[in-house]
């Protein structure tokens, strides 16, 4: 089933030296119809689709070999997953597919995307994460109404929600560190500043961070401090506009330490990630994708990439770089970088590319 048609076409280096973009690719497709499993290896790039038209996509491709599935649930379940797709994450055999404006969670079989279920009639779904072998947390709330968001737990056998967390306005992002989950409260629709630190054994809030405005992302370093992106207020809410900062917890003494980086143009929110040592953090800015290293007293001045993403992410074995371009008007694009932040090539996707998730 695999040939060697590149999926990512190697760029010459005139053409790269001189950036002409956008540039679009072609390799060996799968069509939307067909049945079993690809035999494919390699990423999934999650699209979140046009608002209300429910046409958001995940792409499963290998880079290397030359294969891809643009539409990989469809062509497993005969329909789209949902519309506004916001995350794709796995725990065990399963994997959690968010639609936010279909608010709902598709559940399929991790080995071939085959549905197994779905946790219909949520609010405003954002993430899903794996907590332990038997729960995971899903955040949940828009706040368009004033009030808190909450953060479900969700039983990974039966999918039944057991539990509701009330946590900051509009959570979003998540990261695990032992017993401790720590949530991006990024306002929804309105605005929130801050990160709520629950104790995953009791599932209740036991500390709320200060961070800067509108947190949306989330990582963890080497040493097990965490590092979020706050995109800072726009010019149309209260106080606002404000800066966006990238914000350093000590997670042994919560202090929170903030580095301005100008003003984030992007409307993602995946903009934040770790090099595979987990020693430099890749983060969205106000002119492109700047690297930083966690033991900087500083914010870089200039971007390694001068491309501003819809997502960026990067992959945990290579070091490669991942740069998810789109302006909803039509397909977006995928530009791959070297460990040296030189375009290796790019790809046409779908509408509204998000988020890359590599395989486990």
């Amino acid at each position: 089933m695999k040939n060697s048609t590149p999926f990512f076409k190697r760029l010459p280096i005139f053409i790269a030296a001189i950036s002409i973009l956008p540039l679009l690719f072609m390799g060996c497709e799968k069509g939307d119809s067909g049945s079993g499993t690809p035999d494919i290896e390699g990423i999934y790039i999650v699209n979140e689709g046009i608002f209300g038209s429910s046409n958001g996509s995940i792409m499963m491709l290998d880079p290397e070999s030359g294969e891809k599935v643009d539409h990989y649930f469809k062509t497993q379940n005969g329909r789209s997953p949902g519309d506004v797709l916001q995350d794709l994450s796995f725990a065990g055999s399963k994997a959690f597919i968010i639609a936010n404006n279909s608010k709902k969670v598709e559940i399929v079989n991790k080995e071939d995307f085959s549905e197994l279920d779905v946790i219909p009639e949520l609010s405003y779904p954002r993430q899903f994460m794996a907590v332990t072998g038997e729960f995971g947390y899903l955040t949940n709330g828009s706040s368009g109404d004033g009030s808190n968001g909450h953060v479900l737990k969700i039983n990974l056998k039966d999918h039944t929600i057991t539990d509701s967390i009330e946590v900051g306005k509009g959570p979003e992002s998540m990261m695990q560190l032992g017993d401790l989950v720590y949530v991006t409260n990024s306002g929804g629709h309105l605005a929130d500043n801050t990160v709520s630190v629950i104790d995953s054994d009791n599932d209740e809030v036991i500390e709320t961070i200060r961070v800067g405005d509108i947190p949306t992302d989330i990582e963890k370093d080497r040493d097990d401090n965490l590092w979020v992106l706050c995109k800072g207020l726009g010019a149309w809410q209260d106080n606002g506009p404000t800066n966006s900062s990238l914000v350093k917890i000590n997670t042994g003494s919560n202090e929170a330490t903030s580095f301005d980086i100008g003003k984030i143009t992007s409307y993602g929110n995946h903009l934040l990630a770790m090099s595979p040592k987990k020693d430099s953090l890749f983060y969205t800015g106000a002119e492109g994708i700047y690297k930083m290293s966690i033991d900087a007293e500083q914010a870089p001045a200039s971007p390694v990439i001068n491309k501003t993403p819809y997502g960026v992410d990067v992959n945990p074995e290579t070091g490669r770089i991942y740069c998810l371009v789109s302006n909803f008007q039509s397909k977006g694009h995928a530009f791959r970088y070297d460990n040296s932040h030189t375009l290796i090539d790019s790809i046409q996707v779908g509408y509204g590319p998000n988020m890359v998730v590599f395989k486990e």
